[in-house]
C-alpha cells in the first residue's frame, strides 16, 4: 500500500534516475557488455554511471519508486564495500603477511 507521501517521492525522481533504475532492472549483471551498453545508452563512462546510480539508490524517491530493486542494489553495494574493506594489500616490494622476506 502506498501513501500519498510515497507517491510524491516517486514523482521527485528525475528522468535520468528513472532511466538508470529501469536499466538496472533489465541488466542485473555487471560485465563488459553492460559497460558498453552504459556508454551507448547514457553517453557517459561506466564510472560516472555508477556514481549516478549510487546517488539514485540513496534517495527516498528511488526507494518509493521500486523498493525491491533499490534494496537489492543497496545490499549488493554493502557487500562490495565490505569485501573491499577486508582485503589486505601488500606494498610494492613487501612480503605477503605470514612470510619473512628472503635475503
Amino acid at each position: 500500500m502506498t501513501s500519498p507521501t510515497d507517491e510524491h517521492r516517486a514523482d521527485e525522481l528525475t528522468e535520468l534516475a528513472r532511466h538508470v533504475l529501469s536499466f538496472e532492472h533489465d541488466r542485473a549483471r555487471h560485465d563488459r557488455t553492460k559497460e558498453a551498453e552504459i556508454r551507448v545508452e547514457f553517453e557517459m563512462s561506466p564510472a560516472r554511471y555508477y556514481q549516478v546510480l549510487n546517488r539514485v539508490i540513496d534517495s527516498p524517491a528511488a526507494l518509493a519508486y521500486d523498493p525491491q530493486l533499490v534494496t537489492r542494489l543497496q545490499r549488493l553495494r554493502r557487500a562490495r564495500t565490505s569485501a573491499r574493506a577486508t582485503r589486505s594489500f601488500v606494498a610494492p616490494g613487501g612480503a605477503p603477511e605470514g612470510r619473512e622476506e628472503e635475503r
